[in-house]
């Protein structure tokens, strides 16, 4: 199993990113309720986190090595949206009829956390209603014999066995356990006899994606919880599952199936005349990435520790260039990312002091270019000046001391940036005494 891992900040939070096969999974350390979680995974990721394996599992609890407590996925229980017949033909229901309910008083209730199975309480006595029971428990059953005279054919069947065991005989010996798909139905099954009978409804937890995965992999004593529960994983016990009030604030995995995340924060950090020094987030080792500039490409991993620092170097002074990033991930790329930053001009050459008097000295340099400027410093003090389009740069310095040394750097810039610098020191002619 291949794994790769990006961390970068969301919102204030900090977000690792996992891939384990298709999905790549998303650490968010901002403690929400399971229904806020849902609403950030799906507005920036594709959903709450979905597992199939312990490949998967493994990925998730990859996420972080600094969190080692409870944090949401994406499986859930929903007492009105996760109800299922065991008879899963869709043209078997007309509209709505998968939708039939006939719940005795204050059921379903999921008493214990764990009533996920549905039994009709036949007979005189309770007429037909509905009760959601432990799965385990032993009870008849009622399986569905296909139609006779477009009417449905049910038979009763006597053995007590729990849901499963129930489910297993009718697939085997009819068609499958009953659906009751309206009051009619209802009606034909409630006069078969009196008893306790299994029927085909069961409530299985949802994914946020709507996966149909049956993978699980619970704590001990779980699921436990009474009500609509949702599911967090622990990183302290292998990723086991447990179920939650949904109400709770904890942190939460994402997963997105489409290409690597960009990583983030891509910027220029420092340049000279021949390099420009590059950082983004970190990711793990097994995450390269493609720096692509001036219509060439460059293979890049990343450091084990800390943020990616890379100098690209043999660069051309005075020089604006593009830089696209691509995080790659088994041969797909990211989209990428840009950013531009540029090398400092050269020094200009030949700088020096032409000429002087009391109060001021004349210096002269070579151009350097003509999308060149130049800063003069002094006495603490700087002055933007603009060269000539032709010949040499030629300034005068006034309002100096006479008799005074002065030491002058100039710095060539291109957009912002600036050279080294060079210096020169002249000084100002003493003033002289008229006789």
């Amino acid at each position: 199993m291949d794994y790769w891992l990006i961390i970068f900040v969301l919102t204030g939070a900090l977000v690792y990113v996992v891939s384990a096969q298709t999905r790549l999974y998303t650490f968010v350390s901002t403690p929400l309720n399971w229904r806020e979680a849902q609403s950030v995974c799906r507005q920036n990721y594709t959903d709450l986190a979905t597992a199939e394996s312990t490949a998967d599992i493994s990925a998730i609890i990859g996420t972080t090595s600094t969190y080692t407590d409870e944090a949401w996925i994406g499986l859930h229980d929903d007492l009105v949206n996760s109800w299922r017949w065991s008879l899963s033909d869709n043209s078997f229901y007309a509209e709505g009829e998968t939708e039939f309910r006939n719940w005795n008083v204050s059921e379903p209730n999921n008493l214990g956390g764990s009533e996920l199975c549905v039994e009709i309480r036949a007979g005189s006595t309770y007429f037909g209603v509905w009760n959601d029971e432990n799965c385990s428990s032993q009870r008849q059953s009622v399986c569905y014999n296909g139609t006779l005279n477009d009417t449905a054919s049910f038979v009763k069947v006597d053995t007590l066995s729990n849901w499963t065991e129930a489910q297993r005989f009718c697939r085997e010996n009819y068609v499958d356990l009953a659906s009751v798909r309206n009051q009619q139905e209802n009606d034909i099954i409630n006069f078969l006899s009196d008893g306790f009978f299994w029927i085909g409804l069961h409530r299985e937890k949802q994914w946020s994606d709507g996966s149909t995965s049956l993978f699980r992999i619970w704590k001990i004593g779980q699921p436990s919880f009474i009500g609509e529960g949702c599911v967090s994983t622990a990183f302290n016990d292998s990723g086991r599952w447990s179920e939650q009030d949904c109400s709770l604030s904890l942190p939460f995995i994402c997963y997105t199936t489409n290409t690597p995340p960009n990583t983030d924060t891509f910027k220029s950090i420092g340049q000279n005349e021949t390099s420009i020094t590059l950082q983004w987030n970190q990711v793990n080792t097994n995450v390269s990435f493609v720096l692509k500039f001036n219509g060439t490409e460059r293979n890049i991993s990343e450091p084990v520790n800390g943020p990616v620092i890379y100098t690209v170097s043999s660069l051309t002074a005075g020089t604006k260039y593009t830089f696209t990033l691509f995080s790659v991930f088994e041969s797909v790329r990211s989209s990428g990312v840009n950013t531009a930053a540029v090398t400092a001009p050269p020094n200009t050459d030949s700088f020096q002091s032409i000429g002087q008097n009391e109060t001021s000295i004349t210096l002269q340099w070579n151009q350097v270019n003509t999308n060149v400027s130049f800063v003069l410093k002094f006495n603490g003090t700087e002055r933007n000046i603009s060269e000539p389009v032709n010949g040499p740069v030629i300034y005068t310095v006034s309002s100096l001391t006479a008799g005074t040394k002065y030491t002058f750097s100039l710095f060539s810039v291109f957009e912002s940036v600036r050279s080294s610098g060079v210096n020169t020191a002249a000084v100002t002619v003493f003033f002289r005494n008229e006789m």
